[in-house]
């Protein structure tokens, strides 16, 4: 016992000293990781805010200049004389009215060419005779009540918010920015309105007699400020927003190839950057875009204008230099340890060379039946077509069947005594020494996934490696096998891209069709997963909840849109066709083959404990495991998020209502792991 003490007592103290600078070294990384990842999004708040700021001048001074060219016409001292004598003096001869309109006409044009507020109506002289000319800039001269009086060629008639917008300029007394808003050529219009006072005012408080309306065409002006490049990035991107009710919407085009205003999203979602944007204007935080990409932005008032500017840049862009650095630092340390763990293992393995030198007498004995064995097995090796190789302690090759000689274009004895390195290259080398480390200090079969070139080839191999009973030099060998699936690893790689491309397409689809349930299924499909994790399902389990979930919703994409949107009571018929998504989205799915239960969970999605659900009114263990995780984390993200007839859950109060159905609609089990994941992972959703 006393021996044993001795002998064990280094070991126990490198294992000590192994362990503190373990800690040391994980408390030393995640700190510097802390300090780099904070560093960068400092640095990103102040780039973001100074583009912001230099957009949001860009885009004032564009407004402004605007409404210089119109105040610079309203006080032309011959419209004002000409516009009151017009709107005053209805006994007025026509020849004075048609020389004064002539004159107001040909002056408003003039100013339209000169300013760039003027489409030619020549460009449109390829168009059919009977199609009206409608121009995307303009100048116009309208009466109070919004009659017009003169304007360039192309404009329409005053609708009726433009008229709104003319009573308030007239009531106001002072220049307006009207919204910017689709012509009848489907142009994104952008209006500036001033008032046109008497020639000799009587008061500061006497009304305008007259406005004058410019517009443009804010796809050839305002949008290309935006356009503009001023940090060297991928995904950076200026956008306009604004409020109209409860919706968000899009004004200027977006990088996924979104036209203006043809996006709208529900403006009580949380993690929405423009929801963010709209409730605390020039915070800089983060969160995810119209596309569901987390991001960092910032935002400005564009005063006056009724628009919000984001300037915003993917997470993942923003912090990847800090993320690489993170990864490089932990496969440091991770390095670190295993030659730490390498050199315990070559001090052990010295200890125990004294009874490996009793055992070298008995080597010449086990090499002559090793030779007769060896016999046998060289006519199995080489007719087999994974590469065998069998290493000597100091992984040099002993032996090489025929396959891998004949893949290397060599004779299998010119292999023998070569390294690793000097057989498949440094980087293979490197790569088996490893495989080779690993099982011998184990003493135990290791297999692993491994892929390097052969000959300019690139090759993915199911490699196993375990120490056998040959001798060589007094050491034990190590056989190594590699069995190329190249091809089939490059077949189900195309089968999964192609199964999560599916996937990826047909939740874009849910949440298109649904704008208030946009993301909702990646939520879902986070919350299942996690679920499932808490409950410790197989990896095959989990990956079929994350699918089921992900398409969960897919059926309503049946559905009207007026019912997804509707704020009141649902009908009969309504509600029929909501429980009919599910068949719906069976049917779409029934021709597509899943690794799993998948389109079974999605049909159970909506059975309850006790029968009371549909479609089959499914109770108990009857219902799938997979089916009764989705069923309530469905239940907790569809409370939890923002809805067209009401605003989200607090995650509690959701928590709260799954309680009380516990065991009558939903597993206790589940509910029980989903409160837990809500106590400790919800913030990661």
């Amino acid at each position: 016992m006393i021996n044993r003490n001795r002998n064990t007592k280094p070991y126990l103290i490198s294992a000590a000293i192994l362990l503190f600078f373990v800690a040391v070294g994980v408390f030393s990384v995640l700190h510097l990781i802390r300090y780099e990842q904070q560093r960068d999004l400092n640095n990103w708040q102040l780039t973001l805010s100074v583009v912001a700021d230099s957009r949001a001048a860009e885009i004032m001074q564009w407004s402004d200049s605007r409404f210089a060219v119109l105040r610079e016409l309203a006080a032309n001292g011959a419209l004002q004389l000409y516009a009151q004598q017009l709107l005053s003096s209805p006994e007025m001869k026509r020849e004075t009215e048609a020389v004064q309109l002539s004159y107001l006409r040909n002056l408003i044009q003039t100013t339209g060419q000169r300013s760039g507020f003027y489409d030619d109506p020549k460009s449109n002289m390829t168009a059919p005779a009977n199609i009206a000319f409608y121009a995307d800039n303009g100048l116009a001269l309208l009466a109070p009540g919004g009659e017009l009086i003169t304007s360039t060629p192309g404009l329409a008639l005053p609708d009726a918010p433009l008229k709104e917008a003319i009573s308030r300029v007239i009531t106001s007394g002072t220049h307006l920015f009207c919204d910017i808003r689709r012509n009848e050529n489907s142009q994104p219009i952008a209006g500036f309105l001033v008032p046109v006072f008497p020639l000799q005012k009587q008061s500061d408080n006497q009304p305008p007699i007259a406005v004058l309306y410019g517009f443009t065409n804010a796809a050839t002006s305002l949008f290309k400020i935006l356009d503009h490049r001023s940090l060297a990035t991928k995904t950076a991107e200026t956008i306009l927003v604004r409020l109209d009710g409860n919706l968000i919407t899009y004004i200027s085009p977006l990088a996924d190839g979104t036209a203006p205003l043809t996006l709208q999203l529900a403006a009580n979602a949380d993690d929405l950057v423009a929801a963010s944007v709209l409730r605390s204007p020039g915070r800089f935080s983060q969160g995810f875009d119209y596309a569901g990409s987390r991001s960092l932005f910032t935002s400005r008032v564009l005063s006056g204008m009724n628009m919000m500017l984001i300037q915003k840049i993917s997470y993942a862009e923003a912090l990847a230099e800090s993320q690489s650095h993170q990864r490089f630092l932990l496969v440091a340390l991770l390095m670190a340890l295993l030659l730490c763990a390498a050199l315990m293992v070559a001090a052990w393995w010295y200890g125990t060379s004294v009874k490996e030198r009793q055992t070298a007498r008995d080597l010449l004995d086990k090499s002559s039946r090793l030779e007769a064995q060896s016999n046998l097995l060289n006519a199995i090796n080489d007719n087999m077509t994974d590469f065998i190789l069998l290493l000597d302690h100091q992984s040099c090759l002993i032996f090489a069947n025929k396959a891998l000689a004949a893949e290397l274009e060599t004779a299998a004895d010119a292999l023998q005594g070569k390294s690793l390195a000097n057989i498949f290259g440094p980087e293979a080398g490197r790569t088996l020494q490893e495989l080779v480390k690993n099982a011998a200090a184990g003493h135990k079969m290791i297999t692993r996934e491994i892929s390097f070139d052969i000959r300019g080839d690139h090759h993915l191999f199911i490699s196993t490696c375990l120490p056998v009973g040959y001798e060589c030099k007094g050491y034990d060998s190590v056989l190594i096998t590699l069995h190329d699936v190249t091809l089939l690893q490059e077949a189900q790689a195309k089968k999964e891209r192609l199964m999560k491309q599916i996937v990826g397409a047909l939740m874009r689809a849910i949440d298109l069709h649904d704008p208030h349930s946009a993301n909702h299924s990646a939520k879902t499909a986070n919350v299942a997963t996690a679920v499932g994790r808490a409950m410790d399902l197989s990896g095959g389990q989990l990956a079929t909840i994350e699918t089921a979930a992900t398409l969960c919703n897919l059926g309503k994409l049946s559905l009207p849109r007026e019912i997804l949107l509707k704020t009141g009571e649902l009908t009969a018929a309504e509600q029929a066709a909501l429980q009919g998504e599910t068949a719906s989205a069976a049917a779409i799915l029934a021709d597509i083959e899943f690794d799993g239960p998948v389109l079974e969970t999605i049909c159970q999605k909506n059975e309850y404990l006790d029968g009371s659900g549909y479609p089959k009114g499914l109770a108990g263990e009857t219902i799938l495991l997979t089916s009764r995780i989705l069923a309530a984390a469905n239940a907790f993200v569809a409370m939890t998020s923002p809805r067209a007839y009401r605003d989200r859950l607090p995650a509690r109060e959701a928590m709260d209502q799954l309680l009380a159905a516990a065991d009558s609609k939903y597993d206790r089990h589940v509910v029980a792991a989903l409160f837990h994941v809500v106590e400790n992972e919800i913030s990661t959703f």
